[in-house]
């Protein structure tokens, strides 16, 4: 694993697109297992990866194999405790990355499915947000994802079971495997969504059938304001101007496998090419227990040494990010403030 600087450790980091349940360490998913008596196809904290990494075919973002090996971690959530278990100790991780701000993912879709009752999901939810904020100082935002592979009358039926719980979450958005003409069939939802007050944000993963054309109807159906990943878009010039002309923000994730390489060439080139054309690039570590790729600091600090990065670039990534966020613009005008003072710090 790439070496991590002090001006990456210690920048003031903000994060927008991870999902909740591929933070589940080994160590706690084992925990989490036992109590909910679940069997596990390994015994040891370190087998969701090795399993990831041995069923993996090669570099290219291999998201089926992905998401049936992030499934086993999934599953295992089973209860309101697990979830704030699972919400805490990524906490704990942010707050020893020096991250201050933090928009999380959720699938509630699966959690539901599993007996989890929506109520107590999110309240658990919510009490982590506020224990991170009193213990940590981490403003934690939430975002409810929709699963792209299930009917989409279940999406527009859970979007109305969280109308009681509209303060508690920020945004919707959609994941899970990338099906053929998702856009199009989910837009009632998401229309439904913008008409509740939610911001939007949709997944369309890397190197996936219809990337393209999946990221523009992403932007023109569903009218996002946010692409995570949406790293193809560097494959079309006129994609490109569109996105940088509109202020599309994406959710870069340039780590993937730790075993194989910390930060695939092709996903680094993509962001190397969109951060240079102007786009509201970030960077995220999206799954990054699943990974075993490190958190936030780690995932900087492999995207700039694979792309020859330097301290003002990832400054200016920071900066997106900040930028991007869902947040107000006096919040956002405090964090932009502090990011600054810490680059003028650090050049003193």
């Amino acid at each position: 694993m790439v070496e991590v600087s002090n001006f990456i450790r210690t920048m003031p980091k903000a994060e927008l697109h991870v999902h909740l349940e591929g933070t589940l360490e080994g160590d706690l998913l084992l925990v989490m297992a036992e109590r909910n008596k679940i069997d596990l196809p390994f015994d040891d904290a370190d087998g969701i990866r090795r399993m990831q990494n041995e069923t993996k075919t090669g570099l290219t973002n291999n998201l089926v194999n992905f998401l049936r090996c992030l499934d086993i971690c999934r599953e295992a959530m089973r209860t309101a405790q697990d979830y704030y278990d699972t919400a805490m100790a990524f906490v704990r991780k942010s707050a020893g990355e020096n991250v201050v701000y933090l928009e999380v993912t959720f699938d509630v879709q699966q959690a539901i499915r599993q007996g989890v009752a929506l109520s107590e999901c999110i309240e658990a939810l919510s009490r982590a947000r506020r224990e991170a904020k009193r213990d940590h100082g981490i403003d934690v935002q939430l975002i409810a994802c929709f699963q792209r592979d299930h009917p989409v009358e279940n999406a527009m039926e859970t979007l109305m079971a969280l109308d009681p719980h509209r303060e508690e979450i920020v945004g919707i958005g959609l994941d899970n495997y990338e099906t053929p003409g998702f856009p199009e069939l989910f837009a009632p939802v998401m229309s439904a969504a913008r008409d509740r007050g939610y911001r939007l944000t949709s997944h369309c993963d890397v190197n996936q059938p219809d990337s393209l054309t999946h990221i523009r109807e992403c932007v023109d159906l569903l009218g996002v304001e946010r692409i995570d990943h949406g790293l193809n878009t560097a494959q079309d010039a006129a994609l490109v101007e569109k996105i940088v002309s509109q202020r599309i923000a994406l959710t870069g994730c340039p780590t993937f496998h730790v075993s194989m390489t910390s930060a695939p060439s092709d996903r680094v080139e993509m962001i190397k090419t969109l951060f240079h054309a102007g786009a509201l690039i970030s960077l995220n570590t999206d799954d990054p227990a699943q990974f075993g790729s490190g958190y936030l600091s780690h995932t900087l600090a492999a995207c700039q040494a694979a792309a020859g990065f330097g301290d003002d670039e990832m400054i200016r990534f920071m900066r997106n990010a900040f930028e991007s966020a869902w947040i107000d613009d006096r919040t956002r005008s405090e964090y932009l403030t502090g990011l600054d003072r810490f680059r003028a710090a650090s050049a003193a």
